[in-house]
């Protein structure tokens, strides 16, 4: 048993010192520019440049930051698109403060009123998921009465939790649509 943990816990430590974000060979390549403007598009913070930089460092490769930051700067340009701040909410990204200040609130206020349509969505699913093993608890003919009466109220909270939920993200889509409307008149 002790063999098995100490087996698992070497291969948790090296699976997390084994996470640099660049190889060797994508060092020596050197394509900054390739680098940052990737790093961009997907709305990288600055955080990621210091892990670039770490992991280069320890084959003796220095990054060169001016060519990085230019292709990141490139990048941002196609990430800080409202379309982009409403799809990555919808998948559940939030933003990370990444755009610049002319439509940093705006590309805030768009993905976090897709992001609270995402959260709805999957509260509801969650809900749903429990409102059927709930009902399909009553199938069991070994239950008392009395747990059999305890699960109805609970499917009846269910019910009623579901159903607040329901309002809710019907109110978050009209929210999202609301933004989605303006944006497309106020061009």
């Amino acid at each position: 048993m002790k063999f098995t943990r100490f087996f698992i816990f070497i291969i948790i430590l090296s699976s997390i010192s084994g996470c640099a974000t660049l190889s060797r060979e994508d060092c020596l390549q050197g394509s900054w520019f390739e680098l940052g403007l990737n790093d961009g598009r997907i709305g990288r913070t600055f955080k990621r440049l210091g892990q670039h930089q770490k992991a280069c460092l320890e084959y003796g490769i220095y990054l060169d930051k001016e060519q990085y930051n230019t292709g990141r700067k490139e990048g941002l340009q196609d990430y800080c698109r409202l379309d982009n701040a409403i799809d990555l909410g919808l998948q559940g990204r939030r933003y990370q403060s990444v755009c610049p200040s002319n439509i940093h609130t705006t590309f805030l206020r768009y993905n976090q009123a897709a992001y609270d349509v995402y959260q709805c969505q999957e509260d509801l699913e969650s809900l749903d998921d429990d409102l059927f093993d709930k009902e399909n608890s009553l199938l069991n003919s070994k239950l008392s009465d009395d747990d059999r009466s305890i699960i109805r109220v609970d499917i009846h909270d269910l019910d009623r939790k579901r159903q607040r939920l329901r309002d809710e993200l019907y109110s978050r889509e009209r929210q999202l649509e609301y933004l989605m409307d303006n944006r497309r008149y106020s061009r």
